[in-house]
């Protein structure tokens, strides 16, 4: 019975067989903050207020994928292995073997 289908190729997926999952992540990067004595001291409701405004009108989910998105993948044996060997598709798009 199949219960799955390869996010990759499309090849059905037969209950019970080798699959495997790919559990992407991609979120926003960023530096440890350097607050100074001068930081804490600061008024910072203009700039509270600017980044409101920038959000406004926008969904949770629109601002969420800005910082955070997650991707969840069902492989056959073969994708995975040619996953593995090229997560980022770079030979593929370099025309290298």
């Amino acid at each position: 019975m199949i219960t799955r289908v390869c996010d990759r190729c499309g090849q059905p997926i037969e209950e019970g067989a080798l699959r495997y999952e790919a559990k992407i992540q991609v979120f926003a990067a960023y530096d440890p903050l350097n607050i100074t004595f001068e930081d804490l001291g600061k008024d910072h409701t203009a700039e509270l207020k600017k980044l409101q405004e920038e959000c406004r009108g926008l969904s949770e989910q629109e601002l969420m994928k800005g910082v955070y998105v997650d991707f969840h993948f069902d492989l056959c044996p073969t994708c995975q292995e040619n996953y593995i060997k090229d997560p980022l598709f770079l030979q593929r798009q370099t025309g290298e073997s």
